[in-house]
């Protein structure tokens, strides 16, 4: 597959470019959600972030990058092959971003 220049290519960059997109209800709301209960934005943030950043259309350096977070080796391969996984991963970082801008405790 295609690597498209403008994808971001690290966590943080995608980080920052979603937060940079995100309305100030999303980011509240996301603010306010549980760390164990983000999973609620799979199908609207998660999927966004998929779709954007090019986890499904071969942004494979932000997918190992993702990967890269897992201590276990099966896990860092598995993630390689999941879009949505990774979109996890960035929406936590953007979770303990918005808490930390905010000074809330993670």
């Amino acid at each position: 597959m295609t690597e498209i220049s403008i994808w971001p290519k690290t966590i943080d960059d995608a980080v920052e470019l979603m937060i940079d997109t995100m309305s100030e209800v999303d980011k509240t709301e996301v603010l306010n959600t549980k760390k164990d209960e983000l999973y609620r934005f799979h199908y609207t943030l998660g999927m966004l972030i998929c779709g954007w950043f090019g986890l499904y259309n071969g942004n494979t350096v932000l997918l190992e990058a993702c990967a890269k977070t897992r201590e276990n080796e099966i896990e860092r391969l598995l993630f390689l092959n999941d879009p949505e996984e990774a979109a996890g991963i960035i929406l936590e970082v953007i979770w303990k971003r918005l808490r930390s801008d905010r000074h809330v405790p993670v």
